[in-house]
């Protein structure tokens, strides 16, 4: 499987966290059908492969082409990821409706997760690094809308802050955490390194600047500016939920939220 990686420090440690659309759910495994070709989108029976779409170099071109093919009918869509190794056999995944557009950056992101569906190659381990700010997420956080968003909340009651929001051309800091809520975030187990470990191998390292070096040292400062745009995007939380961003979870974090789901719905079968 591919992973969409999100490098990221936190309270001195350097984490792997895994990045996914929450509703992508693997419904077939091992197929082949004569009407979609490996690595494909799937909308409405609108494919990927044969839009306008398929020849842009736009990071964002999957989510374009899904949005421009559900106008009339919203449904879940189909990606079929790349064909086994020595095989005609792939895997589909079956995915809810993406979140309506915020900005350019955060349809970049979510095209990442729809990209690293369609390259996966089954039962084939590996991973890609994302940066928020090699996505342009951080142009959307500036102090000053933070500000203008913190001036309102504190000052006005909460059913007035959606107008108010809009007035100043702060809305999206708002819809920004609701499209950042369509991913799931887990921490990917054993891999994450002491901070402080990672600087002395770097130092080590710094005289020789070998190729192998400057990858580390680029995967560090990914890592960091990661944790910079995350606090802020936590911080709009703090300052309208009157909580942190929860988005990362551990993998036994992540055990325990689904064992509880299932027992509300279990619960609420019996009831």
């Amino acid at each position: 499987m591919v992973m969409l990686i999100l490098p990221i420090v936190n309270k001195n440690r350097v984490m792997n966290v895994h990045i996914k659309i929450k509703s992508a759910e693997k419904i077939r495994t091992g197929v082949s059908f004569s009407d979609a070709k490996e690595s494909e989108i799937i909308v409405n029976r609108e494919k990927f492969s044969d839009s306008i779409f398929s020849n842009s170099k736009e990071i964002s071109a999957p989510i374009e082409f899904v949005r421009s093919k559900s106008i009339l009918y919203p449904r879940n869509y189909l990606i079929t990821t790349k064909q086994e190794p020595s095989s005609t056999l792939y895997d589909v995944y079956e995915v809810a409706q993406p979140p309506k557009k915020v900005n350019d950056s955060l349809d970049k992101l979510y095209s990442c997760a729809l990209t690293d569906m369609r390259k996966e190659v089954p039962g084939n381990k590996r991973g890609r690094y994302v940066s928020f700010a090699k996505l342009g997420l951080e142009d959307h956080l500036t102090d000053e809308k933070i500000a203008k968003l913190q001036k309102i909340v504190k000052e006005n009651a909460s059913e007035e802050w959606p107008k108010l929001f809009q007035k100043e051309g702060i809305a999206d800091l708002k819809e920004t955490l609701d499209f950042i809520d369509t991913f799931e975030c887990t921490v990917i187990s054993d891999t994450t390194i002491p901070e402080d470990s990672l600087q002395d191998v770097l130092k080590s390292l710094e005289v020789i600047n070998t190729r192998d070096s400057r990858n580390l040292k680029n995967y560090y400062n990914t890592a960091q500016s990661n944790r910079d745009i995350y606090s802020k995007i936590s911080y709009i939380n703090q300052i309208i939920y009157k909580k942190p961003l929860s988005l990362i979870k551990s993998s036994k974090e992540k055990q325990k939220q689904l064992i509880k789901v299932k027992e509300e719905s279990e619960y609420k079968n019996v009831a």
